[in-house]
């Protein structure tokens, strides 16, 4: 299936590249370019896709960067980092690792962090092994892309039964000098038994240029294991974001995800978790907020594959002006994952006339001693809640701002770091009006 966006990337394919000299990468991008020749890109015919047309993507001749163009200062690097927060950081300037600007300071010596060139270059066993097996190249084509041009992103392996002292945060930051930038992280997880962990994906871009990340993470958490994983998408308001992450968990595994959208022109998100172990469980918190013309789309699927396994999910979108959002929470129950507990739950707060949501949580259940449950809502502000806020003096425009941030703020305060907290907190104020007023009543 040929198209210009493809002819395009198979055009920058022939660049040289470290996957020249490594046998085993070569084949994995070689069968990832020939995916993308067959299939092309994912269309709104797609049920998957029916809700998001990628075409503004597709018109543009991204290139993808293979080295750091400029100097990037600590000035442009800060608002990305999450203050006062203690954490081992790998930053990556336009999808490349910036040694200089990254901190892996006093990392105890039987863990690996590093990028994921280094670790290809080292000849890591655990590299080989893990990467591109967790993931169905044939998903769709910003997967095949992704992988097709794998070159750089992050590594971390924890042994096991090792915990780490303090979170990991990745800071992807996207400042180019010209608007036909892509970068295409690649990030690989692996957890050994009963090891514990908490990473951080950032991504942060500039506005004023257009960009696209197309970016996948793979997860393998071994028996015992435990992560935490923070998404903070806040790309600049004319970036591209198509993000990916699989996760399969062994027994008695637990993996606690909190997705925060609050950037981008056009973002697409998918979470795919395989409950493959007995015991196993899994937490899912998300949050987006849109407003002006952004379009954000959340994607989650969760496999009960084995007996015994828990997962509740919770997802809250904020639209705006002529945003729009798609929520799709897939839950399917193997036959042989009897006992399985299972819990979505998708709320929505429409605040325009011209905003829209798209929301469609579904249950596939081939088990007989299941307990699951599925929802969705879609409203306006409560008025009644509107009404109390007016008898206590509070200005209508205030006391709505004020129940916009609390139903924002339920899926916030689940995340385990105050630094976090405060860091999305300000933020989400920051797009209400009156912000100064609405810091004053919240403190």
């Amino acid at each position: 299936m040929s198209s210009p966006a493809i002819d395009h990337y198979l055009s920058q394919f022939g660049q040289p590249s470290d996957a020249d000299t490594i046998a085993w990468l070569g084949l994995h991008k070689d069968s990832a370019l020939e995916i993308l020749k067959d299939q092309g890109m994912p269309t709104t015919r797609i049920e998957e896709w029916r809700y998001t047309d990628i075409a503004p993507i597709l018109k543009r001749q991204f290139n993808f960067v293979t080295t750091q163009e400029h100097d990037i200062t600590d000035s442009k690097i800060n608002p990305a980092r999450i203050a006062d927060l203690d954490c081992y950081e790998l930053v990556f300037l336009n999808g490349v690792y910036s040694p200089v600007h990254s901190n892996l300071t006093d990392l105890p010596g039987n863990i690996e962090i590093k990028s994921l060139k280094s670790a290809i270059n080292d000849g890591d066993d655990w590299i080989k092994q893990y990467l591109n097996s967790l993931v169905d190249t044939r998903r769709n084509g910003f997967i095949a892309l992704n992988t097709a041009f794998i070159q750089d992103g992050s590594a971390i392996c924890i042994p096991d039964y090792v915990v780490l002292d303090k979170p990991i945060n990745l800071i992807y930051l996207s400042d180019n000098t010209d608007d036909t930038s892509a970068s295409n992280p690649r990030n690989l997880v692996v957890l050994g038994k009963q090891a514990e962990a908490s990473v951080i994906e950032t991504y942060f871009g500039s506005d004023k240029n257009e960009y696209f990340t197309n970016t996948i993470t793979e997860i393998k958490l071994d028996e015992g294991s435990n992560l935490g994983h923070y998404r903070l998408q806040q790309e600049g308001m004319k970036a591209y974001h198509v993000g990916y992450m699989h996760v399969q968990q062994d027994s008695h595994s637990t993996f606690e995800s909190h997705q925060i959208s609050l950037g981008s022109k056009l973002a697409r998100s998918d979470l795919d978790i395989s409950l493959a172990g007995s015991g196993s469980e899994c937490l899912l918190n998300g949050l987006f907020v849109a407003g002006k013309s952004q379009h954000m789309d959340h994607h989650t699927r969760v496999d009960h594959i084995s007996a015994n396994t828990r997962c509740s999910q919770t997802f809250r979108g904020i639209l705006d002006g002529r945003a729009r959002g798609v929520f799709n929470g897939k839950i399917i129950v193997h036959k042989d994952a009897q006992k399985t507990d299972a819990q979505l739950s998708n709320a929505n707060l429409l605040l325009s006339n011209e905003a829209e949501i798209d929301t469609k949580p579904e249950l596939e259940i081939y088990a007989d001693d299941v307990k699951c449950s599925h929802g969705a809502t879609v409203g306006r502000l409560d008025e009644q809640m509107l009404f109390y806020l007016r008898t206590r003096a509070i200005k209508d425009d205030i006391a709505r701002s004020l129940l916009t941030f609390a139903f924002a703020d339920d899926v916030v305060k689940r995340v385990r770091f105050a630094q976090i907290i405060n860091r999305l907190e300000n933020i989400i104020v920051g797009k209400l009006p009156d912000a100064d007023i609405i810091k004053d009543f919240i403190k």
